[in-house]
């Protein structure tokens, strides 16, 4: 029996799920073995998340949640240490065990549609070959797929953030991604169109009003009024006219000494050499001595950086209210710019410490991106006939398809990233014969 029931693996602190709650498709549950983020997933999104470990529970576990139903979605995506370098292929490699853990839940719950969402590192993981036996298996088990990597900040997301996604379906049907709707530029990256820019830090962070050291206050809005619709957006919810979270440990001499000497772009190694970090000094001195072959090496580790305020943010990851300074005041980002920055509610009330606040907002997705996700998924199930019956296994076997995948913008590729395109492409290939 088919139902609108939504599930959410790696369900974090609820990013993905907040998004879809907005687009009216308010996920059943979630799965998280993070305690602090299933705690702060339970607060905010409203129904069930349970503390269990992915790499070890069954699927009949979601089978029985659901009453035996087929829900409309499943979503989410393992954490990038799931994928082996190596062996990407074996189901029985404990690296990989919550990548084909995600694959047998998919399998045996049978969701209409699911939307897996990973790093782009996971593009070449294992030379392509994790890739290739994701993409692989979807397909056996009777799902058309799409794999994209997109940069949210395409849907309007204030930040530049790269991401893998794979869409598929059982229904047979064809589809594609969503058509972007911003522009973007962050400094590192750009993609500028007709199409409005994303939101600049600046606007991004609107209203929130002046950051305090007080750890444990809350800040009262600097207007009574949002400035823009995302400032709304931002505050929908929130009736209390202050925000938590938006506080920072006042910086040491040493550290004002550096904030003060940074201008906008730039990093740790713009310093003088006095003021670089121990820990910046050693890695970045390490990469030249340790015999690492030039190609190999990498970029040198930035360490802090101020931003652009003009700008689309950079990507916020768990480090980001450490090591990003704030484009006009000595300080680094407070947790709650952080969380603007990944378009989450200002009415979110997040459980743990700051480290723990920190990591559940930088693997958060973004619930604007998750929103314009779940909203094309809705218009897609209803275009191809939710409501009619399914083809048998064999004919959903049969009808199974890679449909495309879109692995750069960039005119060239790696040599890591042609294999992965090659690989995908004997896929299609087989089709064709099939």
């Amino acid at each position: 029996m088919q139902s609108d029931d939504v599930i959410s693996l790696f369900s974090g602190a609820g990013g993905f799920s907040y998004g879809f709650t907005l687009a009216g498709l308010k996920p059943t549950c979630g799965a998280e073995i993070n305690n602090d983020a299933c705690a702060s997933y339970e607060a905010n999104i409203g129904s069930a998340c349970h503390s269990v470990d992915l790499a070890e529970i069954s699927p009949s576990f979601f089978v029985d949640a659901l009453g035996g139903k087929e829900p409309f979605a499943i979503i989410g995506g393992p954490p990038c240490q799931g994928f082996s370098t190596a062996g990407a292929r074996d189901a029985a490699d404990p690296r990989n065990r919550l990548i084909f853990n995600y694959l047998r839940i998919v399998e045996e719950v049978r969701p209409r549609w699911f939307i897996f969402e990973n790093v782009e590192g996971l593009l070449t993981s294992g030379h392509g070959d994790a890739l290739y036996a994701l993409v692989s298996e979807f397909l056996r088990i009777g799902y058309s797929v799409r794999v994209h990597k997109v940069n949210f900040a395409s849907y309007g997301v204030p930040q530049t953030r790269k991401r893998v996604l794979i869409i598929g379906n059982r229904l047979g049907a064809d589809f594609i991604f969503p058509d972007e709707t911003h522009s973007f530029e962050s400094g590192k990256s750009k993609k500028r169109s007709e199409k409005p820019l994303a939101p600049s830090f600046e606007l991004a962070t609107a209203g929130l009003g002046q950051a305090t050291t007080d750890l444990a206050g809350r800040v009262p809005y600097a207007a009574v009024a949002s400035s823009d619709a995302f400032e709304a957006f931002m505050r929908l919810g929130n009736d209390y006219g202050h925000v938590s979270l938006h506080s920072y440990v006042a910086p040491s001499p040493s550290e004002a000494e550096r904030f003060a000497h940074l201008l906008p772009g730039h990093t740790m190694k713009d310093l003088p050499e006095h003021l670089w970090h121990d820990s910046f000094r050693r890695r970045a001195f390490r990469r030249v001595k340790d015999g690492t072959p030039t190609e190999r090496r990498g970029g040198a580790p930035s360490g802090i950086k101020r931003l652009h305020g003009h700008l689309n943010c950079l990507t916020i990851t768990s480090a980001a209210s450490r090591e990003f300074i704030h484009p006009v005041h000595n300080r680094p980002l407070t947790l709650r710019e952080c969380a603007r920055i990944q378009s989450i509610p200002d009415r979110y009330e997040f459980v743990g410490n700051a480290a723990s606040v920190a990591q559940q907002i930088g693997n958060a997705v973004p619930p604007l991106a998750s929103m314009v996700l779940a909203n094309h998924l809705k218009t897609l199930d209803g275009r191809f006939g939710s409501g009619l019956s399914l083809p048998d296994a064999d004919r959903r076997e049969l009808s199974a398809k890679l449909l495309g995948f879109v692995l750069t913008e960039a005119t060239g590729m790696s040599p890591a990233l042609q294999r992965t395109a090659s690989l995908l492409g004997t896929l299609q290939q087989q089709q064709l014969f099939a």
